[in-house]
């Protein structure tokens, strides 16, 4: 667990987007190759359980590609990239592609 303060000016506060502080709980799942896409579709189940406890239900997906500058082969990008592609055609939810867009690691 790591909690995070933040000392915003007067009236930036505002609900769930701007908080003066929050803990989060980072997740790592370890899982075999063959694995993936399962846990990808269970996490996905996940955050859509939570974000309609919020009242969240309509949002917009992005699907990020490997950026150029990237840590890993690029075997190991396409497989994961194919994975994360699988899992949200499983769900059948549209999304966007942003080439390139991926985080580094």
């Amino acid at each position: 667990l790591g909690t995070v303060y933040r000392y915003e000016r007067s009236g930036t506060l505002q609900g769930l987007m701007r908080v003066r502080g929050f803990t989060q709980d980072d997740a790592h799942i370890f899982c075999t190759p063959d694995q993936l896409e399962d846990e990808i579709v269970d996490v996905l189940e996940l955050t859509q359980e939570i974000l309609t406890k919020f009242g969240f239900t309509d949002y917009e997906l992005m699907l990020s590609t490997r950026p150029e500058k990237a840590v890993g082969s690029d075997e190991i990008w396409e497989k994961a990239t194919k994975a994360l592609e699988g899992a949200l055609i499983r769900k059948e939810w549209k999304y966007g592609v942003d080439e390139g867009g991926g985080a580094f690691y």
